[in-house]
């Protein structure tokens, strides 16, 4: 499974580019600004439906035109081809999957999944829990076809006891959808609980090659005190629930961290280390998706060269053309990125926002 080809149009400084990829290495280069990372972010949004660059999807629409329009064909497992088609106006989305309308995004998950390493990864590690939790949630989503459901149950009982709370309803309304909400929170638990388990052992190998001396652990936090059940969490937050509007303890409270030899990584390590455990938590995802038998999609490394010395460069790249990924590195010089193993290989050069392979 992989990304054949990508029309785009008015998306960031490119105004129009008809492309067709290599199911193994992609390598894009050209000067700061002409445009790398903007092709990037669009491989990026056909599989998401949002930017790893911003938060206001907007801002994607290229200067001067009230919209930008990305059409994919993925390759499927069973060498089925189907498009992925999105239109972003300043007030309406629309997304299709093989020619259907896409009502909720959840639905798109596991059609395309890709991943991205790039200058901003960091904030799994040092930004807030929201991010780590959006990591979780969609490596689940992909690995455990069961976790959209149940992850829509809980997000909507939760919504619901939410808006009793805010309304200030009696106590009864607001509780009346804690067995829904504990049920869901429940299933919720245990597939995570199990993806951390799967994922550590990978985890761990991973750092080992980069970092001998170094053990990496992850620590799993549910989202409510650990000595004592969700049920009980609840119970003893109604007062402060009622009082701020809102629920305390859940699955969507949740949290992990990265621990190397005993200690935080965010304030134990140096910057390169750092980048070091962000490479090793995601190339270890990638071989859990593929011990799952999950489509591997596509691996963006956005600037290789400068976010990684050319031993972890080496690293990186031969792990993901053992895992046979599809791989879109950016780089200013297309020299400093060794592409002598690859079987299967394109480059295309960007400037000005004008994108063309080079043959």
């Amino acid at each position: 499974m992989g990304l054949q080809s990508l029309d785009i149009c008015n998306f960031r400084n490119i105004e129009t580019a008809s492309l067709l990829f290599s199911p193994g290495l992609n390598l894009i280069s050209g000067d700061n600004a002409a445009g790398k990372t903007s092709l990037l972010e669009a491989i990026y949004c056909l599989g998401r439906v949002r930017s790893f660059r911003t938060h206001v999807s907007t801002q994607s629409i290229r200067d001067g035109q009230t919209a930008f329009r990305l059409v994919g064909r993925v390759l499927s497992v069973a060498g089925r081809q189907y498009p992925i088609g999105i239109e972003r106006q300043r007030s309406h989305l629309e997304v299709h999957l093989d020619g259907q309308p896409i009502r909720r995004l959840s639905d798109l998950a596991g059609s395309f999944p890709v991943q991205i390493m790039s200058g901003d990864t960091s904030t799994i590690l040092n930004g807030g829990p929201r991010y780590r939790r959006q990591t979780l949630d969609w490596a689940l989503f992909h690995v455990e076809q069961a976790y959209r459901e149940v992850w829509q149950r809980y997000s909507r009982a939760l919504r619901q006891r939410n808006a009793a709370l805010r309304a200030r309803m009696p106590l009864q309304q607001v509780t009346s959808w804690d067995a829904e909400l504990l049920d869901a929170a429940k299933h919720i638990h245990a597939f995570r609980e199990n993806y951390f388990d799967r994922l550590e052992p990978y985890l761990q190998s991973e750092v080992k090659q980069l970092l001998p001396d170094k053990e990496l652990l992850l620590r799993y936090q549910p989202g409510w005190p650990v000595n004592v059940s969700l049920s009980e969490a609840l119970l003893q937050s109604q007062d402060k629930d009622l009082g701020q509007g809102f629920t305390q303890y859940g699955p969507h409270r949740s949290d992990f961290t990265l621990v190397l030899n005993g200690q935080g990584v965010v304030s134990h390590c140096s910057r390169g280390q750092q980048k070091v455990v962000i490479v090793s938590f995601m190339l270890a995802q990638v071989q859990l998706q593929q011990e799952r038998s999950v489509p591997m999609g596509a691996f963006l490394l956005d600037d290789l060269t400068s976010e990684l010395d050319a031993r972890h460069q080496n690293r990186v790249l031969t792990a993901l053309r053992e895992l046979n990924s599809q791989v879109f590195v950016s780089a200013i010089d297309p020299e400093a990125v060794d592409m002598a193993e690859w079987q299967e290989a394109k480059k295309f050069h960007v400037e000005h926002g004008k994108v063309e392979e080079v043959v």
